[in-house]
Parts: C-alpha cells; sequence; structure tokens
C-alpha cells in the first residue's frame, strides 16, 4: 500500500504543479529566507506549541528540498527516489500511530514555514489533517500600508483578545466584523470556554468545508468562507451547529463563497431593462396572472423619517399604478437588530412575493432571509454590496447633486455655500463631490463648507450661521412631522426665513414600478442569466426619471433654461459629472482630460474635491447611528477593495 499511497500523493502534486504554473505561479513550496531577504521583520514572538492550520503552511525555512514538493507539500519526486521511500515509512507510521512530534516552523504574514518535519507535513497534508502541532515562533514585519500588511496587523489586534492563529481572513476589516458577529467589543478579551466554542466550531466547520472545496475546486480561503457563513447563518447559531447542519447550511449560501474568488462580484443594472415581449396567448392571460403581494419595511415610521418618507411615497404610487394587480404590506418602525429577523419571517409568513427593505442597516437579515426562503423575492436598498442571494437597488443621486452645484454656484453672493449631509458613505461622498464640481463649474472660486449630521456634537445650522453662509444644500426631504423648510437647496434670508430654490428628488415609485414590472412580465430570470453569476445592483439615475431637480420660480429663467438643457444631457450621456482629471485635497486623480469615470470609481469615491472645506470624519467621530451604518457599510467593501 505505501507505493500506492506515495502515487497518489504525487499525482496531486504533479497537477498542483502545473495548475500553479497554467496560473503563472511559483510551482513548489516557498521559501522563507528567500523572502526575508527583500523585507524588513522588527520582532520576534514564540507561540509555542500550537496547532498550525494545515492550509496555511506554504513553504520551508531553507532551500534545500523545496523541488521536492508541490505547493501544496505533495511530493514530486519518483518512487524510486530514497525520499519517495522515507516518505512511504513515514506515511504508514503516522497513518497507524499519528503525529507524536510536533514540527517546528516560523510564520510570517500567516503562513507557516518548516524548519523541521517537510516530510511529516506532506504526510499529514495527503492523510487530510486539518492542523498539524507544532513548535512556532512567530516573525513580525514591519508596519506598511500594503493590503495585506495591514490585514496582518488587524489579526494581531485580534490575536491579543483571541489567540486563534487558525482564524486567517484576508480583507481589511474582516476581523472587526467578525468580532461584532460574535457580539464582542473590540477590546474586549475572550474567556478561555469562548475560545474553545470558536475553535470547535471552526474545526467543524473546516472539515465540511475542505470536502466541498475538492468536490468544486474553490478556492476561497476557509477563514474567509467561515465569516460568510457566520455572516449568514449568525454566529451563536453557527456554534450550535452539528456537521450535518453545517453541511446543509453550506450548500444553501455556497453561491456566496464562489463569488469571493470574482474580481467582478457585482453585476451593475445602470438603467432599467425591457421586460421581454411575452407571446400573444401570453397576452391574454395577463388578466388572469395572480395578484403580487409585495411587503415594505421601514426602520422608522414615514412621519418621522424623509428617507423613509419617500419610500412610502414610492409604495402608495405603486398601489395607484397596479391597482389590484398587487397588495402591498408595511412593516414600519422596525430595529435594526432586535426586530428585523421577525418582520422578515412575518412578511413570509403572510404571503410576501417580493420584500423591499429600506435600509443598508437591514442587509445581512435580508441575506439570511433570502437564503432561507428562495421562493421570495428580497431587495434592500443600498449599494455596492456582494451578496447573491438578494438584489440591491439605489439611485444615482450624485447627478441631481451635480446640477444642484451648478445652481448654487449662479446664485451664490459671495461663493460661499453650505453642505448638509449625514453619513460619510460612498453614496454620500460621490453626491458632495459632485456638488463641489458642480460648483466649480460656474463659479471657480466657490466653496463648499462640508458638515455632517452624523457627527458626534455637531451642530451645522450654529456653524453656518456664525460662518456668515446662507445658501445650503440640505437634506432632499423633510419629514411630514417636521416643520422646518430646511431641505433641497435654500437660502436663508436676512429675516432668518428660508427661501427654497431647488430640491433634488427621488422618485422610488417610478423604481418599483419597472421593478414589478420587470417581475411580472419574466425578465427577473433574465437578468439573473446576464449577471452571470454576480450579484445584482440596481443603480438607475435621471434617464431611467428615478431622480430629477425640481426647480423653484424664484430661479432665473436663463439658469432654469440651462440646467433644463444639461439635465437633458446627462440623460442622453453626453454630459458626465465626474470626468476629465480632478483636483482634490490629496493632489490629482483622473487619467487624463477625457476620462470619464467609471460606476465602480464613483461608487467607491474615498475623497473631497480642492474646493471642499471640511473633512470625512473617522467612524469613531460618529453618533451611534452613524458608527451602525458605517459597520454595515465595511462589511461589504469587497467591491471598494478591487478597485
Amino acid at each position: 500500500m505505501a507505493k500506492e499511497d506515495y502515487m497518489k500523493a504525487r499525482r496531486q502534486g504533479e497537477k498542483s504543479y502545473k495548475d500553479a504554473l497554467a496560473r503563472g505561479e511559483y510551482p513548489y513550496i516557498q521559501v522563507l529566507e528567500e523572502i526575508l531577504s527583500h523585507t524588513e521583520v522588527i520582532s520576534e514572538t514564540d507561540l509555542g506549541l500550537i496547532e498550525i492550520p494545515a492550509e496555511d503552511i506554504a513553504g520551508t525555512y531553507t532551500a534545500g528540498r523545496r523541488t521536492a514538493f508541490a505547493p501544496d507539500f505533495m511530493p514530486l519526486l519518483s518512487y524510486s527516489t530514497e525520499f519517495a521511500g522515507k516518505w512511504s515509512l513515514l506515511y504508514d507510521s503516522l497513518e497507524k500511530e499519528g503525529m507524536k512530534e510536533p514540527i517546528k516552523a516560523y510564520e510570517y504574514m500567516h503562513r507557516y514555514y518548516v524548519m523541521e518535519g517537510n516530510k511529516r507535513v506532506s504526510v499529514m497534508k495527503s492523510l487530510g489533517a486539518v492542523t498539524i502541532p507544532g513548535q512556532v515562533r512567530r516573525l513580525i514585519p514591519h508596519r506598511t500600508d500594503d493590503p495585506e500588511n495591514v490585514v496582518y496587523y488587524e489579526f494581531l489586534n485580534f490575536y491579543k483578545h483571541c489567540p486563534a492563529e487558525y482564524l486567517i481572513f484576508t480583507r481589511k476589516g474582516a476581523y472587526e466584523e467578525f468580532t461584532q458577529l460574535a457580539g464582542k467589543d473590540t477590546d474586549e478579551r475572550w474567556s478561555a470556554e469562548e475560545q474553545r466554542d470558536l475553535r470547535a466550531s471552526f474545526m467543524r466547520f473546516s472539515l465540511i468545508y475542505r470536502k466541498k472545496q475538492e468536490e468544486t475546486g474553490v478556492r476561497v480561503k476557509t477563514g474567509d468562507a467561515y465569516l460568510a457563513f457566520v455572516g449568514i447563518m449568525g454566529y451563536q447559531e453557527t456554534l450550535n451547529m452539528m456537521p450535518a447542519e453545517i453541511e446543509e447550511g453550506l450548500a444553501k449560501i455556497f453561491d456566496e463563497i464562489r463569488l469571493l474568488e470574482r474580481d467582478d462580484r457585482v453585476a451593475l443594472v445602470m438603467e432599467p431593462e425591457e421586460a421581454p415581449k411575452k407571446s400573444i396567448f401570453s397576452r391574454l392571460l395577463k388578466d388572469s396572472e395572480r395578484c403580487l403581494n409585495l411587503a415594505f419595511i421601514y426602520d422608522r415610521t414615514p412621519e418621522s423619517s424623509a428617507w423613509t418618507y419617500g419610500h412610502e411615497l414610492g409604495r402608495r404610487h405603486v398601489e395607484d399604478v397596479f391597482g389590484d394587480a398587487v397588495t402591498t404590506r408595511v412593516y414600519e418602525d422596525v430595529d435594526p437588530e432586535s426586530g428585523i429577523d421577525e418582520a422578515l419571517e412575518q412578511a413570509v409568513a403572510e404571503g410576501a412575493d417580493v420584500i423591499f427593505a429600506t435600509t443598508r442597516l437591514f442587509l445581512s437579515a435580508c441575506l439570511k432571509a433570502a437564503v432561507l426562503h428562495p421562493e421570495v423575492k428580497i431587495l434592500n436598498c443600498t449599494l455596492n454590496a456582494s451578496h447573491r442571494y438578494i438584489r440591491t437597488y439605489y439611485a444615482r443621486m450624485y447627478e441631481a447633486k451635480f446640477l444642484g452645484g451648478v445652481i448654487a454656484g449662479i446664485m451664490s453672493k459671495d461663493g460661499r455655500i453650505g453642505y448638509l449631509t449625514d453619513y460619510p458613505i460612498p453614496m454620500n461622498l460621490a453626491n458632495v463631490n459632485a456638488f463641489a464640481l458642480g460648483v466649480r463649474a460656474v463659479c471657480p472660486e466657490g466653496k463648499v463648507h462640508l458638515q455632517w449630521s452624523s457627527e458626534e456634537n455637531a451642530d451645522p445650522a450654529e456653524y453656518f450661521r456664525t460662518q456668515g453662509i446662507h445658501l445650503i444644500s440640505g437634506h432632499e426631504l423633510a419629514a411630514p412631522a417636521a416643520a422646518s423648510r430646511d431641505f433641497g437647496l435654500y437660502e436663508i434670508l436676512e429675516d432668518g426665513s428660508h427661501q427654497n430654490l431647488a430640491m433634488p428628488v427621488y422618485d422610488w415609485g417610478i423604481l418599483y414600478c419597472k421593478l414589478l414590472d420587470n417581475i411580472r412580465e419574466g425578465g427577473w430570470d433574465d437578468t439573473e442569466k446576464n449577471a452571470k453569476n454576480r450579484a445584482l445592483n440596481y443603480w438607475w439615475g435621471m434617464e431611467s426619471d428615478v431622480i430629477d431637480v425640481l426647480l423653484s420660480s424664484r430661479i432665473p429663467a436663463e439658469t432654469r433654461q440651462l440646467i433644463e438643457f444639461m439635465k437633458m444631457s446627462i440623460k442622453n450621456g453626453s454630459l458626465f459629472p465626474f470626468h476629465g482629471v480632478i483636483r482634490t485635497k490629496d493632489g490629482l486623480i483622473g487619467k487624463d482630460e477625457n476620462h470619464i469615470y467609471t460606476p465602480e470609481e464613483i461608487m467607491n469615491i474615498h475623497w473631497l474635491a480642492e474646493n471642499i472645506v471640511g473633512r470625512i470624519p473617522e467612524i469613531n467621530e460618529l453618533t451611534p447611528a452613524g458608527k451602525a451604518i458605517m459597520t454595515v457599510q465595511g462589511r461589504n467593501r469587497e467591491t471598494e477593495e478591487k478597485t
């Protein structure tokens, strides 16, 4: 049997060797001495005896035996060699008696390099070991801005509170996300029992996931897959799962894990798609189609929230347009933490065919509900979320904000304009920058004074007052219960009264109706096919009439005429708010003066235009509501990391 075992392992090694060459990668195990010759190590720590994750053993310390092993540590040498004989004898010994003596290794940047025990690693991997015991010393690199280095230092911070060397994520912010999913504070020490529970859960998952990897060829790291699993199933629920339950859950969410392999994870649908043409027979049967049951879930009430009020107007528009062809139910004032799971289950139980969840705070719960109820179409109002089981929708408000900036630049008496927004998320950063670019287009010396309502202890009204700023771009809409006229682009007059000049608007009703038309006419599945197994984000703008700017009669006729012309130019694709080389606070961006910014570049903006007075606040400077939004935003940055 020894020869058969070696030849089987060698065939696997040859495959690994060829696959690496095909991908343009090094076809042997890595050598740490060579890696360290190009970098700086600032300290060394003895980790003692630990269970080393087998998949993270990347190579050897010295170059001596590297060509004997493929990248996965499977053997490459002929069976006639002395090496093969020793390997085979070791295989028989370890298979019968197990591993008695730990290997010795260095850990550097999440990867392990063997000092003693290369053949033991090779045999243990061929036997399917998930972990291998080893005496390990950690080499800590000099801190840099390299993404891999940043993630590693996030791991080191997590490790201080929970020494889990096996839990390896590859995405920035993942350790903080996992900590929150586990219900822990980032600086909170994990108890010995909590550490044991985590290890046991991860090892159960690893065994099941490894089999799935062998069946499918998916190369997503086990840690990243575990995080995706926990994000959908819940941390405590995952801890309590038996292997059969993990296997069942993994089968349900595996498309979500597959998506992590792709660079192009999100398919943006930038304008409404035409519904497929039905046959005459199908059109004759249209009146007999069953009623479509819709659920709208709000985190606040329409009376108290302008955002919710806008979606409520959209729901009412759907009822007016579709009449008896739809029924709608509203679930309002739903708490994103304690109430959303129940609201989603209630909506499903009450027969919802389509669910619109109108805040990003509901995103994780929507994803879990979609996995549990694949028969229900669930959409979440957000952008830049790479999830396969739900679709997201948003609107390109930056197009309207650009025109608002043009109006402000023309109407301003002194070139000083206020801008108020809430959360420093990419969509809002796109909006304020588009506004600032609109100002600069007509008023090169104009300055946009930026204020964040979500910043702790912020008082935007007082700031604008003390700065003598009278022309302000506020929130898009006021809630019905609010007596204030501080919305849209408005001017504060000498007597303290407000005069509204323009209002950018979301027409959610049009978006909802076009999405529902597509569903009713059978276009939902066609859109899925066109996405080619990517996450689907609807991001419509002015050309679909989902975004508009309403102009006051107080704006001069020639300015209104200019804005209408620019509006039509945006619609027909001859005018782009983001184009050319843009001067930001940190320098210049843009390839050349003819560069048209891609949707991915726009929805991942993290800079401020040079004519903006202000800054982007850090998450710890925000209100609790602001921190919650930014935390959810941070969990869905896969696309951003790729651009």
